[in-house]
Formats: structure tokens, C-alpha cells, sequence
């Protein structure tokens, strides 16, 4: 079966059942119905990355290896029906693809100024509209501004925002942000020397203005964000049912000694008061209760998940947590010390699970819908090992 059919076969019978289903449980700001899973993936030496395509329901057939990247530092983000590939540092360029045409981009743009000297190891694209998105640059002090549906290079970039004031060296470290009804969030880490010395910050925009919202929320660096209480911020997600984005921080690594440093957690950050509670925290170095923390997935408004990491070399074991309350996590009986590099929650109320055994890498499917989880789909092989996962939707 050629690609073009597999979309359009799996594409029938969800729009059909969009149609006629009870709609998402979601309430505000409802994700697409998945139908299609975009997975970004790297090879076991990291030195190079492909993506994968994967039906997002029975048989859950999966295309691999579209096509090969020189670079395992990529990211995916879904726009609709097509795709955006990002590759970061030292490569510096957006993709995008049509989700039937998945070996030959609609374009490659790079994400290089003229006079930039280094790399601008771009970390995320947010998508406004068809014609407009933020596409946050980890190395340069200038968020871009661009039009995702550019039919030239030149017309790509549209205007950028400037965060250099975030950060003594001028480069903010721009990692992960969200749009929250119309309202532009961007975390900033703020390191020194790649290392996290200070607390995080928040840069709060207006995108009908593209302007910085001065808080008026007193702060030691008389900037116009929020300081955050935790270092080395690294994953922001809306909370759909409320007003509150959920905030996850991994702490980060000793400068000298690489050890993990446990001054990170996760934080329910409320849009209209600016206010932040810690929702998790990590813990202290001799005994923390979860590992280090390295992804963030939110189902519904009162159930959240994150990974709990024992290393680099270690193993991962998943919690659910509600992010309304500040219960105490529980590990989920299905997920326990095994490998997990990213999680991915779609709007059917599944956790997809980016699975890194170097024998079997691939996804895992967990329906998250009632009192505990179970498995739909234990291993869909991908190939190559899954590091961030995204989802495709009808037209």
C-alpha cells in the first residue's frame, strides 16, 4: 500500500467517528483527534535520526526510517495534516513535510540570521495560525517570529522578540513554551556555561501585539516575566480544563562532578494571577523520592503523568500525579523500571510512550481513561529509538 492510501484509509473512518462520537473530554482548547502518531527517533550512537509515522489505532502500522537525518538532535511538531522537522544544534534548519509525501520536504529553511556566529540550536516551534508561529532559538538572545506556511526562504522569517535581557551572558537559553489562549509563555533556563546556576524564568507575550507583558510581579532582575523557584525549566504544558499551565524542571547536572542536582520539580503556574505552587518535588540528592524528572504528559485537567529517571544509564519508572491538587504521585503498575525517553498524550485519553531498550525500541500505547492504566499496544517498533512524539490530524 502506497503512503497516500494508508493516510487517506486511516483518515475515513476517524473523521467518521469524530463526527458522530460525545466529543473531548478535554473542555477548553480541545487537542485534535489523533490520527496519525509523528515520531521523532534517533540510532543507538546518536549519530543520526529519522522519523517514523504510526497509525494512531489498530493494528497501529508504523512507517520507518522517512527520511534519515545526519542529526539525532531533532524535534517534530505537528501542524494539521503535514509536519515540521527541526534540527538543532550545529544544524540549524525547519522542514516541513506533507503527511502523504513523507520522504521529500515542502521546504528547508534555515534558522540562521546573517550575522549570526553561532549556532542557533532552535528548540521548538509554537504554531499560532497557518501563517504564524514562535520559533524559540536556545542559542541566540532573538525568538523568531515566522511564517510557517513561507513559500520562500525570505518570506519565512517575519519579525523576532528580543529576551537577551533574561540573562547576564544575553542568551536566555529559550528551551520550551505554550500558547495558552492567545497568550505566548516562553521558559527561559538561564545557564552559565551550559550549567544551571540561577532560577528559570517565564516570558509572558501578547501575540496580537508580539510585545512582553509587564507583569508587575516584583522580581530581583526587575524584568517583566515571572521568576520561576526552580532551575533548569525544561517542559511547559497547558492544562486544558483551567487556567493553569503545569511546569516540569529536571534540575540539571553538577559542573564539576556531573552529578544530578535535585533542585528542580513540578509546578502548577496560574495564567491570570501569576502565582506558582510546587506541585512534586524532587527531593534531595540522598534520597529523592523519583529521580530525576525528564518528561511531562497531561491527559486530563486531573490527571498528569512525568517520568522519574535514575540516570542516564539507568532505568525510568512513569507516575501519575493530579495537577488540580498535591496528592502524592503513584507509579503505574504497567510502567515500572523500564526504559522511557519521552511520553505523548493524545485526546483520546492514551499515553504513548517513547520506549529506549537498545534491542527493542518503540512506542507503547497505555489507555489512561479509567481508575488504573492498562496496555492497548505493548511494543509498535519504530526502528530506531523514539525521542519526541507528536500527532497528525484529519484536514
Amino acid at each position: 500500500m502506497s503512503f497516500r492510501r494508508f493516510w487517506v484509509a486511516l483518515l475515513l473512518p476517524l473523521a467518521l467517528t469524530a463526527c458522530g462520537g460525545s466529543g473531548s473530554s478535554f473542555g477548553p482548547d480541545p487537542a485534535p483527534l489523533a490520527t496519525a502518531a509523528v515520531v521523532a527517533t534517533r540510532a543507538p550512537d546518536f549519530g543520526s535520526g529519522a522519523i517514523s509515522l504510526v497509525e494512531a489505532q489498530t493494528p497501529f502500522t508504523a512507517r520507518n526510517n522517512l527520511p534519515p537525518s545526519e542529526t539525532s538532535d531533532i524535534l517534530v511538531r505537528s501542524g494539521g495534516d503535514h509536519y515540521f522537522v527541526i534540527q538543532r544544534f550545529g544544524t540549524d534548519r525547519i522542514l516541513r513535510f506533507a503527511a502523504d509525501d513523507p520522504n521529500t520536504p515542502v521546504y528547508s529553511y534555515s534558522t540562521q540570521d546573517p550575522d549570526d556566529t553561532e549556532s542557533s540550536n532552535p528548540a521548538d516551534l509554537l504554531i499560532l495560525s497557518p501563517t504564524k508561529a514562535y520559533l524559540l532559538r536556545y542559542g541566540s538572545d532573538a525568538l523568531w517570529i515566522v511564517n510557517p506556511s513561507a513559500a520562500s526562504e525570505a518570506e519565512f522569517k517575519i519579525g523576532e522578540i528580543d529576551l537577551s535581557a533574561y540573562d547576564p551572558d544575553g542568551i536566555p537559553e529559550m528551551t520550551a513554551g505554550v500558547i495558552k489562549q492567545g497568550i505566548l509563555y516562553v521558559l527561559m533556563q538561564r545557564l552559565e556555561n551550559f550549567f544551571p546556576t540561577r532560577n528559570g524564568y517565564v516570558a509572558i507575550i501578547d501575540t496580537a501585539t508580539d510585545q512582553q507583558i509587564d507583569t508587575g510581579v516584583a522580581n530581583p532582575d526587575d524584568l517583566p516575566g515571572i521568576e520561576l523557584p526552580l532551575r533548569n525549566p525544561g517542559q511547559v504544558l497547558s492544562n486544558p480544563g483551567n487556567d493553569d499551565l503545569v511546569i516540569l524542571s529536571g534540575g540539571g547536572v553538577d559542573p564539576v562532578t556531573f552529578d544530578p542536582l535535585f533542585n528542580g520539580g513540578i509546578l502548577r503556574f496560574h495564567t491570570v494571577s501569576y502565582d506558582t505552587d510546587l506541585l512534586v518535588d524532587d527531593g534531595e540528592a540522598d534520597s529523592p523520592p523519583f529521580g530525576q524528572f525528564t518528561d511531562l504528559a497531561i491527559t486530563a485537567t486531573d490527571r498528569a503523568y512525568f517520568v522519574g529517571s535514575q540516570g542516564f544509564f539507568g532505568t525510568q519508572t512513569l507516575f501519575r500525579f493530579d495537577p488540580t491538587g498535591n496528592a502524592a504521585p503513584v507509579p503505574v503498575g504497567v510502567a515500572q523500571d523500564i526504559g522511557i525517553g519521552t511520553l505523548a498524550a493524545d485526546s483520546q485519553r492514551r499515553l504513548w510512550l517513547g520506549r529506549t531498550e537498545t534491542a527493542t525500541p518503540g512506542l507503547t500505547v497505555l489507555d489512561a481513561s479509567g481508575q488504573t492504566e492498562t496496555v492497548i499496544e505493548d511494543l509498535i517498533d519504530t526502528v530506531l529509538t523514539p525521542i519526541n512524539i507528536d500527532f497528525l490530524s484529519s484536514p
